[in-house]
């Protein structure tokens, strides 16, 4: 299966709303869902109005009965998709390690770097998600994973899903096999895109990368959001 990724420029100031435009949910049904959305959450309800799409969200019911995607994405009345929302947020450990050890004394020492894992954590429970109210996959599944954490890459999102340690940069060695082709192997082919947000100082959206983890709606994916699909760069499989 071949990936494929897009570089695509940060949302515009007066891409952003001052408000989110919650009047075209449902009343007394997404106006409940809206009131308890996180700041991220609330970030991309923006990004995707930016986008031209009606946002929406789940029914108290479909909330209390089952685990749902934060989103319904759709045009003209139509649904076109349902989106998750992931954060990531900054790596605290090496602080908490120093808050257990006395002056003078060293702290820390060697571990698994953690991003590998949260992003293949990540997909895994949104497809999870996803099948819960898309089992048919009659919907497009869209995953954002919203970075906070300054020692994690968008580059590191491209090692899981392909394998490899920095396609992008020419690299193929198979470092990152034991993540796209563990338990995400059949996972990422539920994904028909994949977000990365970086999170400016001033927390406003910084540059978003766009990344095609199933090449059978690639053209379909491209085409709602503008992107000539000629233009993304094709990476092939790991495996």
């Amino acid at each position: 299966m071949k990936a494929n990724f897009k570089n695509m420029s940060g949302t515009k100031d007066d891409e952003m709303r001052p408000e989110y435009d919650f009047t075209q949910g449902v009343r007394n049904i997404h106006a409940y869902r809206f009131s308890k959305l996180s700041s991220d959450e609330a970030l991309i309800l923006g990004y995707w109005q930016g986008k031209g799409f009606t946002v929406t969200g789940f029914s108290k019911r479909e909330l209390r009965d089952m685990k749902t995607p934060d989103f319904l994405l759709a045009r003209n009345g139509q649904e076109i998709a349902l989106c998750e929302v992931k954060s990531y947020q900054r790596d605290a450990w090496l602080e908490e390690q120093m808050k257990q050890v006395a002056p003078g004394e060293l702290a820390g020492g060697l571990r698994n770097d953690p991003i590998y894992n949260r992003i293949s954590h990540s997909i895994h429970t949104a497809v999870q998600q996803f099948s819960s109210v898309n089992a048919d996959h009659s919907r497009l599944n869209f995953l954002v994973l919203v970075n906070h954490d300054t020692s994690a890459r968008y580059k590191d999102l491209v090692s899981v899903l392909t394998g490899y340690w920095d396609p992008l940069g020419g690299d193929f060695d198979r470092t990152h096999l034991q993540f796209s082709e563990g338990r995400i192997r059949e996972d990422k082919k539920q994904i028909d895109l994949c977000v990365w947000l970086e999170i400016r100082k001033d927390g406003t959206l910084g540059r978003d990368h766009l990344f095609f983890p199933n090449p059978d709606t690639r053209v379909e994916v491209c085409g709602i959001l503008d992107i000539d699909p000629e233009k993304v760069r094709d990476i092939p499989p790991a495996a």
